[in-house]
């Protein structure tokens, strides 16, 4: 798709009024009530803003963190009025999660750098490493089991994270669920009550609590 016509269908994607709200695909011809922009990950770093939606799904995630961050902040951009979601898919097990334990890694190394960090028990060594590519069927998320979290007990979340802690801070800080217990996203409730066999484990936070007449 050349740039120019990329932009328009941009455009239209964030000013759906504009088009009478004939939600557009990408031949521009085909109407339908609801709309979902497929894109590469890999987008996040074309400068695109998709303030039109407020909800993304990413699945298949990047080696590079920095890619998928990217990609996550092509709907929370300048212009944005509406409270955004974020989704992240992983299949338990797979490759896609052992990716994800990589980008937790990464950033981790990173906080004891940058940050002096010392939470230095749940790093991973070389040893655990060579483990991410050990199938446990048994677990429920095995990325939650290597952050080696103290708030859980028995995969259940006792103490809640830490005040201040956001969508920025390490996973190890954000809300663990099992069940749709503590879920304040309706549509991510109703995703459980949908494919309850299929969920085992829900990492979820906030980026910031919402303040009468703010987002």
């Amino acid at each position: 798709m050349s740039i120019k016509k990329r932009a328009k269908v941009v455009e239209r994607f964030n000013n759906p009024l504009a088009d009478k709200l004939v939600v557009l695909t990408i031949d521009l011809s085909m109407k339908s009530p609801d709309f979902v922009f497929m894109l590469s990950s890999k987008a996040g770093g074309c400068g695109l803003n998709l303030i039109g939606a407020n909800r993304l799904v990413m699945f298949d995630p990047d080696w590079n963190p920095a890619n998928d961050e990217q990609a996550m902040a092509r709907v929370w951009r300048d212009g944005q009025k509406k409270t955004c979601y974020i989704y992240r898919l992983l299949s338990a097990g797979t490759i896609e999660e052992k990716i994800f334990q990589r980008q937790s890694h990464k950033k981790a190394l990173s906080s004891c750098v940058v940050d002096e960090e010392q939470d230095v028990e749940r790093h991973f060594s070389l040893g655990e490493l060579k483990e991410l590519f050990i199938l446990d069927e048994a677990s429920l998320s095995d990325t939650h089991d290597r952050l080696r979290c103290r708030r859980c007990v028995s995969n259940y979340q006792v103490w809640p994270p830490p005040d201040g802690s956001d969508c920025t801070s390490d996973l190890a800080q954000w809300n663990h669920s099992t069940d749709k217990r503590g879920l304040k996203d309706e549509v991510l409730q109703a995703a459980w009550d949908a494919a309850s066999t299929a969920i085992t484990f829900v990492f979820h936070q906030r980026s910031h609590e919402e303040q009468r007449g703010l987002r």
